[in-house]
């Protein structure tokens, strides 16, 4: 039987030989290797490029950076994107400019940032700015507002339940990472939607301790009410705070102003 030759790694790539891999991961780095063979001393095909178009480059697949990032193949001492020339993007952050005030006035879903936004438009006072969220997306979008001017606060009003609470707060880690003010809630707004109570079903119940963490981030006033809602598998969805209510109670306004 003909012996397999050794893989001869490139420098970027010598903690290969040393580590404990699977056999798919080997061949995931052969991949690798082979482009940073193919590379060398080309500083135009190694320009520092956004990672999906790197993934397309070297696997063929725009996607596969992706799922790889998340695996011990990118854990310390091993991958990064900078050995790669790649750079992750973040997701484009949908705004628009309401005033001359440093509040970025973040909203989850699409109908209620229309409303919010056509509400404040001319009349933004501190909001300078209403953006929207999308959901997930806002976790890596919110690195965009570094683009906006003169912001000097995040808000961020969402639905009431286990993602809406997860995602700002991943948000603000992000944010904190990134030298931005902290992902606050639009407080005021929360109260109101607690206040109406318009609920719906979860997915599932949310654990009490998981619950707990979950409303830290909210109004002290609202948190019993919002844990409550969370561990009896209820949710309340943001639009339930619509033009009609919002127009006839303006104290969503007092903490944005």
């Amino acid at each position: 039987m003909r012996a397999t030759a050794p893989v001869v790694w490139r420098r970027e790539l010598s903690w290969a030989g040393a580590d404990q891999l699977t056999a798919t991961q080997i061949e995931i780095l052969k991949t690798i290797n082979r482009w940073l063979r193919d590379t060398d001393r080309d500083d135009i095909r190694r320009t520092v490029v956004p990672m999906r178009e790197r993934s397309l480059e070297i696997f063929g697949d725009e996607k596969r950076l992706d799922a790889l990032a998340t695996t011990t193949l990118f854990a310390p001492g091993r991958l990064t994107l900078a050995t790669l020339f790649a750079e992750r993007i973040p997701a484009p952050l949908a705004y628009e400019r309401v005033g001359d005030g440093g509040i970025v006035l973040v909203i989850e879903n699409s109908d209620t940032f229309e409303t919010i936004r056509a509400l404040l438009a001319g009349n933004g006072g501190q909001i300078g700015y209403v953006a929207f969220g999308g959901g997930h997306a806002f976790e890596a979008s919110v690195a965009r507002i570094r683009r906006l001017v003169g912001v000097t606060d995040i808000a961020y009003y969402g639905d009431l339940d286990d993602a809406g609470l997860t995602i700002p707060q991943r948000a603000n880690v992000s944010a904190a990472a990134l030298g931005l003010p902290p992902v606050r809630p639009a407080a005021n707004l929360y109260r109101l939607l607690v206040r109406q109570n318009v609920r719906g079903p979860a997915p599932k119940r949310v654990d009490p301790l998981v619950a707990e963490r979950r409303v830290s981030w909210l109004p002290t006033t609202v948190r019993r009410q919002a844990a409550d809602i969370l561990v009896t598998g209820d949710r309340l969805p943001q639009e339930a705070t619509g033009t009609v209510l919002l127009q006839r109670d303006d104290s969503w306004r007092r903490d944005l102003r």
